[in-house]
């Protein structure tokens, strides 16, 4: 596991945290080895001295300044293990420099538990930072609160110890915890407000449930210019690192967190810089050394006594007394109680749930407009209600309540009676009632004014009017969507509401949400179709049941997936309102052939792609959005089938029709034809293509979008495959990334683990390239299959290693088990099984059988050349090894070698590989598998 670097609480700024990061960057380099394998092999050399692997740990995690012999012998032999080995002289030098300014400075960590001095400059920094992205534009500050309260009262300590916390330390958390109704969130909104301007980034996040944890965070990556402020895109991971540096100071207040939560939230936090506050009614939140817990109490006795003269203007002490005495000195009990008849509180008020009891009352102290416009609140979701949202429905409902949304001037009227109450939070655009008030609402209201305040809810929610998905805003999509769960708006009757159910599905696959996208199409799905309500084979059955298999497959959920799509597919051509040329078919047949993919069959995959695409080109156009995506997915299952030239054709025309235009299609457009053109051999045009819309795509899709990942890794590729030397730090950081973003199961994440592998192989960096080759044959067998195609392609890569290793016995029973499993799968002429035969080539001769490996090197060499075509790559690397056996065994080829060699030159120019390869050195055929 690899050892964190210590946070700035632990090892403050100052000589010693200059030589940690210096450590750890040189440990970094050297492929994050572990304390044994370090302590092992340093006591193996007796020129250093010994280090135990406790010792070494310590080291990195800055734990106390060590003698200067064993850093000495941890960084000779770190810098042993880095690809691009430094000076030992300078490099030795230069950390004796760093340690001996640790030893002179005073307040370095000692074994005894000094404590350090902290600068008082450390709550927050009003300057900007440098924004995540050169091309970002980011309007600074960027703040997201809830509306400051002007009731606001007392608190005086606490506001206080939260400032102390953020003052002594640049990064930690502040926990508000206590009973609901104590004013943790009012706390929270208050000192943001008060101290907000000393940080550049204030943001508030709504923590009802994790999703919605997520979704606040993901705005703010939007904010900042680093995704589409989809919770359902990678750009948290990317927003987690740029907020987790000491230079982007920035105050984040997660707001009603759950002790069930607190790992999923605790995965949002930054680490190592910024300041957060989390609220929370559970005292058993747990905490770590890097939080600092405050207690919310009820008000003290001259705080209660404070808020109430405020909102009862002459109150006198004895009616303050007597007030208190009933209602309690619960903040949110005593707002809402302050604004009812005091008559009415002495009749009907119950201390023993005061928010409760003072809804109640407040509730029927209102007339019957305000109450039903109170009681939507018990329905709507836990996040603000566009107040347009409001006032949209209004113009048809005819009930009284629909005669008050109608009216600007009457809503409004209304609204600000609530928010007198303490009821609701108003702002200019949006209301919301508090969680808590939320709760109290639903457990008062009568079973009749419950049934009214939900079907006007639903009605509400079905006059949304968002317009076609991916097409409309998002804003608006997100912003209802949150409504619709709690609402239970899938029972709903109303035609429109179904079609907004439906709709927000396939906004959520298309957003890149697949995991609520699932959960609302399973909840449609299984109330639609009951024989009472739309039947199965109603048109918003099979819409959400082919958005739910789209969602599951892209969730990697294949079987439920294909089982789905099959039986929908089924239904569908069997539909007189839909058979086989309707547009809902075509899309349920496309996905039907990525599940072929999926299952490995690659040619069937191309065959029903293609009679997928030829079908939507009779019956809907060439100029169909629906013919778009049948001919993008045919050109992809014809890549994984080897027919890039084919895939290529498809591609080109898309591409040139939307070159003009820098859109997100103009750039998977290129995107794929990259693709093509590096499995063609042209890694040069690749490039051209992707060094020119990567950065666009970077800016309008996100470096979280799948695509845009898949898309360095063929850079990476084409770059390492030209020779470049970049290429093994581009796919390192890119591994990175994916694995702080992905499951480790994710076929992004597989094809990227083969590749940096093979880049490690290259550097001969050996022992790491066989263990991620391994992780990535072990994923792809638990992903897919065993049988797999890909998993083949794993392990013709991991007997490369083997090779590399010299244990060629072991490679070439490994590559003999992939080229034939390969060749029986694909086909001899795919792309993945000449390069596994071109190795199995070359482990016959490394094994002696130098005759049988001039007959595969023969077979191999002639298969690539009518497949691949004379000038491919993987062709050269065929004839090269080819002319290598024939000299071998006495019959040598000198035309066969030149042409080889030419070639060779032709790609690559004067390149030490070709130099290498004339001196009889062989080529190796790795792998880069495509993502599914």
């Amino acid at each position: 596991m690899q050892i964190s670097r210590p946070s700035l609480d632990a090892v403050p700024l100052g000589p010693f945290r200059d030589l940690i990061d210096a450590l750890h960057e040189l440990y970094v380099s050297a492929g994050c080895p572990s304390g044994r394998t370090v302590s092992t092999s340093i006591n193996r050399d007796r020129s250093l001295e010994y280090v135990s692997h406790e010792t070494y740990r310590a080291a990195l995690r800055g734990a106390y300044l060590l003698s200067w012999p064993k850093y000495q012998s941890i960084i000779v032999d770190l810098n042993k293990r880095t690809l691009a080995r430094r000076n030992e002289t300078e490099l030795v030098a230069r950390f004796h420099a760093l340690w001996a300014r640790s030893q002179e400075d005073s307040q370095r960590p000692t074994r005894t538990g000094e404590t350090t001095t902290v600068p008082n400059s450390r709550a927050g920094r009003g300057i900007p930072p440098q924004p995540p992205r050169p091309d970002a534009v980011v309007s600074w500050p960027v703040q997201q609160l809830p509306t400051r309260n002007s009731s606001f009262t007392g608190r005086r300590a606490a506001l206080a110890r939260i400032r102390t916390a953020f003052e002594q330390h640049e990064h930690t958390t502040v926990v508000l915890h206590g009973v609901g109704g104590a004013g943790k969130t009012e706390l929270a909104t208050e000192y943001a407000h008060r101290y907000g301007e000393s940080y550049p980034i204030v943001w508030w996040v709504r923590c009802t449930d994790v999703d919605q944890a997520r979704a606040g965070m993901a705005e703010l990556a939007a904010r900042l210019g680093l995704g589409n402020g989809s919770p359902g895109d990678r750009s948290l991971a990317e927003l987690r690192r740029y907020l987790g540096a000491p230079e982007v100071p920035h105050l984040l207040i997660f707001d009603d967190v759950n002790g069930e939560q607190e790992r999923e939230i605790r995965d949002l936090l930054p680490i190592g810089g910024g300041h957060a506050i989390l609220t929370t009614t559970d005292r058993e939140l747990p905490y770590d050394a890097t939080m600092v817990e405050v207690e919310v109490l009820e008000f003290a006795p001259d705080e209660a006594s404070e808020f109430l003269s405020r909102q009862r203007p002459g109150i006198t002490d004895a009616q303050l007394a007597d007030f208190i005495e009933l209602v309690g000195r619960l903040p949110q009990a005593l707002n809402i109680a302050a604004r009812i008849d005091p008559a009415a509180l002495h009749g009907q008020y119950a201390p023993s749930d005061p928010v409760v009891s003072a809804l109640a009352i407040a509730r029927a102290g209102l007339s019957a407009e305000h109450r039903d416009l109170c009681d939507l609140f018990g329905w709507f979701g836990p996040a603000p209600v566009p107040i347009a949202l409001l006032q949209r429905a209004g113009t048809t409902l005819g009930s009284p309540l629909g005669m008050t949304l109608r009216n600007r001037v009457e809503l409004r009227r209304a609204l600000r009676a609530l928010a007198n109450y303490g009821l609701i939070r108003l702002g200019e655009h949006q209301v919301e009632m508090t969680h808590l008030a939320r709760q109290a609402l639903r457990s008062t209201l009568p079973a009749d004014a419950d049934a009214r305040a939900r079907h006007h809810v639903h009605e509400i929610l079905a006059r949304a009017a968002l317009g076609v998905p991916g097409v409309a805003a998002a804003g608006e999509y997100r912003e209802i969507g949150r409504h619709l769960q709690p609402s239970r708006l899938v029972e709903s009757r109303n035609p429109d509401a179904q079609k907004l159910i439906a709709d927000q599905v396939r906004f959520r696959v298309l957003d890149g949400d697949l995991a609520k996208a699932a959960d609302l199409a399973g909840q449609a799905a299984a109330v639609w179709q009951q024989p009472d309500f739309l039947g199965p084979d109603h048109e918003l059955v099979l819409r959400v049941q082919v958005d739910l298999a789209g969602a599951w497959r892209g969730l990697g959920d294949y079987a439920r997936a294909r089982d789905l799509a099959v039986d929908v597919v089924r239904r569908l051509q069997a539909s007189p309102a839909h058979g086989a040329d309707h547009e809902l078919t075509l899309a349920a047949v496309a996905g039907t052939a990525t599940d072929l993919l999926v299952a490995g069959d690659y040619a069937q995959a191309v065959t029903a792609g293609r009679e997928n695409h030829d079908r939507s080109l009779r019956a809907l156009g060439a100029g169909h959005a629906r013919t778009a995506d049948c001919r993008r997915r045919l050109s992809a299952s014809l890549r994984h089938a080897g027919a890039y030239a084919e895939a290529a054709f498809l591609d080109l025309p898309d591409f040139e029709r939307l070159e003009a235009a820098d859109t997100a299609a103009t750039v998977r457009a290129a995107f794929a034809l990259a693709e093509d053109q590096s499995g063609l051999g042209h890694y040069d045009r690749a490039l051209e293509l992707l060094d020119r819309y990567v950065p666009l795509g970077s800016r309008l899709l996100g470096d979280g979008d799948l695509g845009m990942l898949a898309a360095r890794r063929t850079a990476a590729v084409a770059r390492r495959r030209l020779g470049w030397p970049q290429a093994l730090d581009e796919l390192a950081e890119l591994y990175m990334r994916c694995r702080e973003m992905l499951d480790r199961s994710d076929a992004h994440l597989l094809s990227v683990t083969v590749s940096y592998a093979n880049a490690l192989r290259d550097a001969g960096v050996t022992s790491r390239a066989e263990r991620l080759v391994t992780d990535a044959v072990e994923g792809y067998r638990s992903r897919l299959s065993d049988g797999h195609p890909l998993t083949a392609v794993a392990r013709v890569n991991l007997a490369a290693v083997q090779r590399a290793r010299g244990l060629w016995a072991a490679a070439r029973e490994t590559g003999r088990q992939a080229a034939t499993q390969l060749d029986k799968l694909l086909g001899e002429s795919h792309p993945y099984a000449i390069a596994a035969a071109v190795n199995h080539a070359t482990d016959l001769s490394l094994t002696g059988d130098r005759t049988g490996a001039v007959k595969a090197s023969r077979a191999a060499y002639e298969i690539a050349v009518a497949a691949r075509g004379a000038e491919h790559p993987e062709t050269l690397a065929a004839g090269t090894n080819l002319a290598l056996d024939l000299i071998a065994v006495g019959k040598p080829d000198d035309d066969l070698r030149e042409r080889m060699l030419v070639g060779w030159q032709d790609l690559l120019g004067e390149h030490e590989f070709v130099a290498r390869w004339a001196r009889g050195s062989r080529v190796e055929c790795d792998l880069d598998p495509l993502p599914i």
